[in-house]
Parts: C-alpha cells; sequence; structure tokens
C-alpha cells in the first residue's frame, strides 16, 4: 500500500482502485474517525482461512495444554 486515499479521493478513483485491487494490491483509505482496506475476494478468503486456522491451533494447543495439567493432578 504505497498511497492512501480519502474517501472523497476514493469515490472518484473508484475504477483505478478497483484495478489495484484486481492486480493483488491492496488500497487503504481512511479519513479522521475510520481506517479501511480494499482487498479482492481471494485475498480475504485467505485472510479469513489464515483466521481459522489460528484458532484452530489455539483450540487444539489449549486442549493440550488442559490434558497435560490434568495428567499431573
Amino acid at each position: 500500500m504505497e498511497k492512501v486515499y480519502s474517501p472523497a479521493d476514493a469515490q472518484r478513483n473508484l475504477q483505478s482502485l478497483l484495478q489495484e485491487v484486481k492486480d493483488g494490491k491492496a488500497v487503504r483509505i481512511e479519513d479522521q474517525t475510520t481506517d479501511a482496506i480494499l482487498v479482492s475476494e481471494q485475498q480475504w478468503a485467505a485472510v479469513q482461512k489464515q483466521l481459522a486456522a489460528a484458532a484452530q491451533h489455539q483450540t487444539v494447543q489449549q486442549r493440550e495444554d488442559l490434558y497435560k495439567a490434568w495428567r499431573w493432578l
């Protein structure tokens, strides 16, 4: 993300921003109260997949830790 766009700039340049996203780049839009990142559907799916895998790993790790603690009681 080389450039940060204001919401007004993003509206004016929507077609070019969509092309950037299509080319695999993420686009940052920010104003005084809210920041947003515009990514492709494929990039979003990849992020969601990583988050789900991390959550699953954390659950497995918590179960293993609980089992280890239980064994030593």
